[in-house]
């Protein structure tokens, strides 16, 4: 097959990022040309597709251009150049990953013209939420549900700005308005039930237009860059005296409870561990104000940002990982990575996260922002070292079973077969008609 990947983004920016590359790998390695589509940017990774690239937008940056939102809401050149890129590649099926904003959904009516089925997989809430993380003002937000987007303007959700917040907003409207997303994908894939959910209880969407296939763990899989090949047969070290997070720090990422949780401990006099935080955003400055302002510099430790073997190999001298999202997530890759290395993890439980943590099986879940209950759950997996081993190979069993990467290609596989089939059909019953 000839399948086109399109992702807003062409280097490891970010979970979605890390599933779009192992993707575009496991679907080569099964035999398949992958054509990509992107933004062009001097990070990107090299690929002789670039020349169709859109050009380079950046809407963080704090002088933002009329031209530039109209771009966010509709994109011409998008539209030129996946046309270009089409009738010179001529893929069997498109595949699309986050193209909001700086893509968008021009290039779906693009692909609808010359009879390309289109799947999309959804990373976030973006298509249920303008900021897309159904988070305001420091609390899980569903005022826009069944297309309320005027709560986004009023709550002014987009970094706290009027502007940002009418355009996105607006976007929403307009791409409803339009049914820019209904009338052309074919097939949504959401990583989780959850999501999945979610999404039939906010849009009028048939559920047959939406399948659950989640990420997959295998080569490469570890923040893309990992060079142990052969995680079934990986040997694993003597574990460390330091529990870990890694991810963004960031306030939805809940970093600040983890702390909290760990100065806890530590006035508790129950403190026998380190943290270690493998990572970097925009929180970071107020997480190290808060480390020192409460004397833990000796029990916590920053890393920075790590990938590949300096991430593997940390995540497998920790004693296990820790996910204190206060938000809901889509699917929790971290959990994934974690468990297959061995780890167990202790998360919150909220959003898709009881999805792939057992509770007391492979992990434990702890009550959303508690820093006390997240701190309980610490003295009982560090309480009983053989039960915090064995849900650690628990987890990993767990993941080499239901996440590997050939049971999620049959099941790809599978959903583009039908769209195929069903398109080679269709082509049929108007030819015989003619």
């Amino acid at each position: 097959m000839k399948i086109l990947l399109a992702n807003k983004f062409y280097y490891l920016k970010g979970g979605a990022e890390r599933y779009f590359f192992d993707l575009k790998n496991l679907l080569e390695e099964k035999g398949n040309k992958v054509i990509t589509f992107s933004m062009q940017d001097k990070r990107n990774v090299e690929t002789p597709y670039k020349k169709y690239f859109v050009s380079q937008i950046d809407i963080e940056k704090p002088k933002f251009s009329f031209k530039s939102a109209s771009r966010i809401i509709y994109s011409f050149e998008a539209k030129k150049k996946m046309e270009e890129l089409i009738k010179k590649e001529k893929p069997d099926i498109a595949h699309l990953h986050n193209i909001y904003h700086q893509i968008s959904p021009s290039i779906l009516t693009v692909l609808k013209k010359h009879k390309i089925p289109i799947v999309m997989t959804l990373h976030d809430f973006k298509i249920l939420c303008p900021v897309y993380i159904l988070y305001s003002r420091g609390e899980i937000c569903e005022k826009c549900k069944t297309y309320r987007y005027w709560h986004c303007v009023q709550r002014r959700c987009a970094k706290n700005s009027l502007l940002a917040s009418k355009l996105n907003a607006f976007e929403m409207f307009f791409h409803k308005f339009l049914g820019i997303y209904e009338k052309n994908i074919d097939l949504f894939i959401t990583p989780s039930e959850f999501l999945k959910n979610k999404i039939l209880e906010w849009r009028r969407l048939a559920e047959n237009k939406i399948k659950v296939l989640p990420h997959f763990a295998g080569d490469g899989s570890l923040t893309t860059a990992t060079s142990v090949t052969n995680f079934a047969s990986a040997q694993f070290v003597t574990p460390s005296n330091y529990i870990l997070y890694f991810g963004r720090l960031s306030h939805e990422k809940g970093v600040d409870i983890l702390l909290e949780a760990i100065k806890i401990l530590k006035n508790s006099g129950k403190l026998r561990i380190k943290l270690y935080l493998a990572g970097f955003g925009p929180k970071e400055k107020e997480l190290k104000d808060f480390v020192g302002q409460n004397n833990l510099q000796d029990d916590i430790k920053f890393l920075g940002y790590l990938k590949g073997d300096a991430l593997s190999q940390t995540i497998k001298n920790s004693l296990f990982v820790v996910m204190p999202s206060r938000v809901y997530e889509s699917f929790g890759l971290a959990a994934l990575e974690a468990n297959m290395l061995g780890k167990s993890v202790i998360a919150s439980n909220l959003g898709a996260l009881p999805e792939l943590i057992i509770d007391g099986q492979t992990g434990m879940l702890f009550k959303v922002g508690s820093a006390k209950d997240l701190a309980e759950r610490i003295i009982l997996m560090l309480d009983d070292q053989k039960k915090l081993e064995e849900m650690g190979n628990r987890g990993r069993k767990l993941i080499l079973e239901k996440y590997n990467k050939e049971i999620h290609w049959q099941k790809l596989e599978d959903v583009y077969k039908k769209l195929l089939n069903i398109k080679s059909t269709a082509k049929k019953y108007f030819k015989s008609k003619i």
